[in-house]
């Protein structure tokens, strides 16, 4: 019974990538053409809809079926939490502010709260894996703190609060091929793997209390 559950779990694992690859693909393919691209003067909701729409896939998915709430409380936090780690890539916005190519407002939060996560990533993948005590919970605020980042950089992206009048064109370039695969691309797959780990927590704390 172990193995056949150790089965699906990695069934339901390499699905799971299979589609965030085509994600990836799909997003990239709808960057190149320019669909993410927008003035500032118009209010763009083609970002937003990219970045939210994976969590309520996901959503709909752990509310209806309970197979799939069986693989979610499979899941491994510590594989959902090493991903974080490429974040550290966020040092990127604060050397584009250093120069002036990206405003405060933006590149700061965003920089110094990737920075954050990618460099704790790791370390907090290691303790959850080793079973270390009160690991669980600083995983869970590990994936809150993330989750916040990652929420505030699109807030701020698209609707440019806390970004001065005169420096609102520098954000705009994020939009444009390559650079918006990472908002589109990833940043929602990112997303979804805190509410993974937020779901499994629950999860977890409900099969204790039942037995």
């Amino acid at each position: 019974m172990k193995n056949k559950t150790t089965k699906q779990s990695n069934q339901g694992v390499i699905i799971a990538i299979v589609l965030a690859v085509l994600w990836i693909i799909v997003t990239a393919i709808l960057g190149t053409l320019g669909y993410y691209e927008y003035n500032r003067d118009v209010f763009h909701l083609m970002i937003i809809i990219t970045v939210v729409t994976p969590t309520i896939i996901f959503g709909l998915l752990f509310t209806a079926f309970s197979n799939f709430r069986k693989w979610t409380q499979s899941l491994n936090i510590a594989m959902l939490t090493l991903p974080h780690a490429w974040r550290t890539i966020g040092y990127l916005f604060l050397v584009q502010w250093f120069y002036g190519l990206l405003p405060a407002g933006f590149a700061a939060p965003a920089g110094f709260g990737d920075f954050i996560v990618g460099i704790a990533a790791p370390f907090v993948a290691v303790a959850v894996w080793l079973q270390w005590k009160y690991a669980i919970k600083y995983a869970v605020v590990f994936h809150i703190f993330g989750a916040i980042d990652l929420i505030l950089a699109i807030v701020t992206g698209t609707s440019a609060f806390g970004v001065l009048p005169e420096n609102l064109h520098m954000i705009d370039p994020l939009t444009a091929f390559p650079t918006v695969i990472i908002p589109v691309s990833f940043v929602p797959l990112l997303l979804m793997s805190h509410f993974m780990v937020f779901a499994k927590v629950v999860l977890d704390k409900k099969s204790k209390k039942q037995v």
